[in-house]
């Protein structure tokens, strides 16, 4: 009777043991390498994300023209968030000024921590964490289209490819100047299509649908696959994060979404706005500008369209699926609810940093995929809102009239380009599988 504790003795003194031996041999999986690129990966974000809060304001960020006030969408979106904290209003009967609250009220607390510090560390903050979310989108795509360590990806996205990505593309750069909160949403939908294989998986991606309605459309990739369990986690995610926003804004949240969303309000307060009509790269804006007007039948037109492409988008990235590319089916989705919605700014085309990877995800690409998605990277590396005439003084057809007409809707162009080629077979041996073998084999993957 006497002899039974002693077991538990020699338990507890092994258990330590046993603890330091798995650190050891944590510690020695770690890539000192990759852990010193990381590092200074993060120091050069938090210089970037110094040199934008500070620099953007007063001067050009690269070549995207001057802003009169830096970081205005993420200011008024501040101000959103001062006046719930006062119970003061959120969605304005006259929607069409500027501090237009366009999210769900479940986005409050996206921005809610930046009432907590001064406006200028805000900025900072916010910036620095949007390239975070930026180098985790690239992260979770580098590991999964070249199949590398996370440790190693996370090296090359933090000091090489976030901060490139930052230098030259366009829309990352007005993404950055305008404070705006797409990067986050991105990458965790990113992170939980690609990388995400356990129980969870979808679930993320249904709470980024909560905080922004664009993501509803990523939940095709999982009934493409068949993945009812993800399917369902995402709407879960969507439902439960709906839910708990309902219950803490419940007046905000019944504006919202019977007013503003079903009411058509949320539409309609775009089309006096000539920012929208000169610079929204969506098939609906299209039929609002030269030569068109933007009357009855053109809006149900463009309507119309905007349901075309959504649908040719999600067949498009049926398509990739069959052939095993999932990171192309993303980019196809991703790309279809940008130009297949009513509004569609130039940031929202940040997913060109997917491009690299969807050429490399399983072999070289066809000469027709290559040339539409490097058209897709070049048209990101031109500042077309320079020439877009956005105070829509120009009413001419010469050909000042073709060059504005070509910088409005270049972005949808390159676009439909390449959901078009996504579609075209492209056939090559040992890398086209049946849809069964490759959903199985990405089933049977770990994300590690």
């Amino acid at each position: 009777m006497t002899a039974a504790p002693a077991p538990a003795r020699r338990t507890s003194v092994r258990a330590p043991a046993q603890w330091r031996r798995r650190l050891a041999g944590a510690l020695e999986t770690i890539d000192r390498h990759a852990l010193v690129s990381m590092l200074a990966g993060l120091c050069v974000l938090g210089l970037l994300s110094w040199y934008v809060a500070w620099h953007v304001p007063t001067s050009n960020w690269l070549f995207t023209s001057n802003y009169a006030v830096g970081f205005k969408d993420l200011s008024y979106r501040i101000q959103n968030v001062e006046s719930v904290r006062h119970l003061g209003v959120l969605y304005y009967a006259q929607i069409d000024r500027l501090q237009y609250f366009v999210y769900p009220p479940a986005a409050l607390w996206i921005f809610w921590p930046l009432t907590w510090v001064g406006f200028f560390t805000g900025e900072i903050l916010w910036t620095l964490a949007s390239l975070l979310a930026l180098a985790w989108l690239i992260a979770s795509a580098t590991r999964f289209a070249c199949r590398w360590r996370w440790q190693k990806a996370w090296a090359v996205s933090l000091l090489v490819a976030t901060p490139l990505s930052t230098l030259v593309l366009q829309p990352v750069g007005v993404h950055l100047a305008l404070g705006q909160v797409g990067l986050f949403l991105a990458g965790a939908a990113t992170f939980d299509i690609l990388c995400v294989r356990n129980r969870w998986r979808g679930f993320l991606t249904g709470v980024t649908a909560a905080l922004k309605l664009y993501p509803i459309v990523y939940f095709a990739i999982f009934a493409l696959r068949r993945e009812w369990r993800a399917l369902g986690n995402a709407v879960a995610g969507l439902v439960a994060t709906t839910a708990v926003a309902w219950i803490v804004f419940p007046s905000y949240s019944a504006t919202y979404f019977f007013h503003r969303l079903i009411g058509g309000n949320e539409l309609r307060h775009y089309w006096g706005n000539k920012h929208w009509l000169s610079s929204s790269s969506s098939v609906y804006t299209f039929f609002f500008r030269q030569p068109f007007t933007g009357s009855p039948s053109e809006r149900d037109a463009g309507l119309a369209l905007c349901v075309a492409v959504l649908a040719f988008g999600v067949y498009a990235a049926w398509r990739q699926l069959q052939e095993g590319r999932e990171a192309g089916a993303l980019l196809c989705v991703a790309l279809a609810s940008t130009i297949g919605s009513p509004v569609a700014w130039d940031h929202y085309f940040f997913w060109v940093v997917l491009v690299p990877f969807v050429l490399v995800e399983r072999g070289r690409l066809g000469w027709c995929r290559t040339t539409a998605l490097s058209l897709f990277l070049l048209a990101c590396l031109v500042p077309f809102r320079l020439a877009r005439n956005e105070s829509l003084s120009h009413r001419g057809y010469g050909g000042t009239f073709i060059v504005i007409f070509i910088s409005r809707n270049a972005l949808i162009a390159v676009s439909l380009l390449w959901l078009v080629a996504a579609v075209l077979p492209w056939t090559r041996r040992g890398t086209a599988q049946s849809s069964a073998a490759t959903i199985e084999s990405h089933q049977l993957r770990s994300a590690g």
